[in-house]
């Protein structure tokens, strides 16, 4: 496509944000720990190529400067520039509608969890995808309720950059709290990053903590999380 920046173009800006993001990863500690996962050059060029995103902001700094980034020891999986010594894609690899001539621009994958739920900036249109919001808000994929849900604070819905800073600054503990059971730690660790835990019965059948941590569970592909939870979905 000829109207594509080169990476050259879209690495050369005047204010790039990846100081203020490595100064932010760098501020995650106790259960908020974000391990930068390292990227190859050529590979963190091509995918801020082909995401045709400036790195000026945060979304293509971390597809420039990383391979992605592991929040709370791999619960959360941040998308950058691809680690494939890990399994985790890149953000391109993420999105291969990513740059299609014509209709609406998609949502955008930036991340997900153990469990499968997805975190994805809106589209041009998100009604049209089942969800609410705007464009270029965050929405976060429910996998116990099967439901998109807009992130905010009561004074600011997120955008891609407000995400990340709830992600090592806010209170995941809170966000997860009926989702963790004991000892899942060591299960996460234990995991590629394109692994996640999968349960029996499945996740929206279970009711809190109690019966997830009773639950049998073994590792799944995340992509087999992703196409059962919207097989479910779509089963009503």
């Amino acid at each position: 496509m000829s109207d594509l920046r080169s990476a050259a173009e879209l690495k050369d800006v005047a204010d790039p944000a990846w100081p203020e993001l490595r100064e932010l990863l760098g501020r995650a500690d106790g259960y908020q720990t974000a391990e930068i996962l390292p990227v190859d050059e050529a590979a963190g060029e091509e995918a801020l190529r082909r995401i045709q995103v400036s790195a000026g902001s945060y979304l293509g700094a971390l597809a420039l400067h990383t391979g992605g980034v592991l929040v709370a020891g791999g619960w959360v999986r941040v998308l950058g520039g691809g680690f494939p010594e890990g399994g985790l894609p890149s953000l391109a690899e993420a999105n291969p509608a990513l740059g299609r001539r014509g209709g609406p621009a998609p949502p955008l994958l930036v991340g997900y969890d153990v469990l499968g739920g997805r975190f994805e900036v809106n589209g041009s249109d998100p009604a049209a995808d089942g969800r609410p919001g705007e464009p270029g808000q965050v929405c976060y994929f429910q996998p116990e309720s099967l439901e998109w849900k807009l992130l905010k604070t009561p004074q600011r819905v997120f955008g891609h950059s407000m995400w990340l800073r709830f992600l090592i600054l806010g209170n995941l503990t809170d966000f997860y709290w009926t989702l963790q059971w004991p000892g899942w730690e060591d299960d996460v660790a234990a995991l590629r990053h394109d692994e996640g835990m999968g349960f029996h019965p499945p996740l929206p059948a279970l009711n809190g903590a109690e019966e997830i941590a009773a639950a049998s569970r073994k590792p799944v592909p995340v992509a087999e999380l992703f196409a059962l939870h919207e097989e479910l979905r779509a089963a009503g």
